[in-house]
């Protein structure tokens, strides 16, 4: 049972990945992707971006750009947009956040779904055990950490839990019912909810 790390965004639109920077003198954008399918980038689609706005921060409104060309390089993909000719308009392009309609998403395979739907899930722990079946908090972020998917859980008290989401604790995944059910490495849960002494 495994998630595909897509981040969710307002208006039916998911982060799929985020300009590094531009490539050559080309256009060329370098960007760092969050989503698993390269297939996403392919010639022909659209991408939603986003830029840092400048005058109080946050990202503008995204602008939907067509893809003339793309490949992958170096653990990033190199994408090239239409309307975006030369180095100097890639650069204005620099930390924009990228999107894609939901609905352009592939559907997820058997056992797999989106990290984006499960956010504010109830997680729980297995039904065997002392703790059987006992509610541990919601699943409230993700957090794309060096090596591996960390999902954050705040825990009933409001303890903030930092939660890798590797595939061995996580015994499962229902979107519809808003549930997850993890299994976390021993000590854990009581490191995060040990009453300070």
């Amino acid at each position: 049972m495994t998630a595909k790390p897509e981040r969710a965004a307002a208006h039916g639109m998911v982060a799929v990945a985020h300009v590094a920077k531009p490539h050559g003198i080309r256009g060329e954008l370098c960007m760092d992707i969050h989503a698993g399918s390269p297939l996403l980038f392919a010639p022909g689609r659209t991408l939603f971006l986003a830029v840092p706005n400048l005058k109080g921060g946050g990202l503008a409104r995204p602008k939907p750009f067509e893809i003339a060309a793309s490949r992958q390089h170096t653990g990033r993909m190199l994408v090239t947009l239409t309307g975006v000719p030369d180095r100097t308009a890639a650069d204005l392009l620099r930390g924009a956040e990228v999107y894609i309609a939901e609905a352009d998403l592939p559907p997820p395979d058997e056992g797999e779904e989106y990290l984006f739907r499960l956010l504010g899930s109830k997680v729980f722990l297995p039904d065997v055990g002392e703790a059987a079946g006992a509610e541990i908090g919601v699943f409230e972020a993700i957090l794309d950490t060096p090596g591996q998917i960390t999902w954050v859980i705040r825990g009933k008290g409001g303890e903030e839990i930092l939660f890798p989401a590797v595939p061995q604790f996580i015994l499962g995944l229902d979107a519809k019912r808003k549930e997850i059910v993890i299994d976390p490495p021993p000590g854990l849960l009581e490191l995060y909810l040990a009453k300070p002494e």
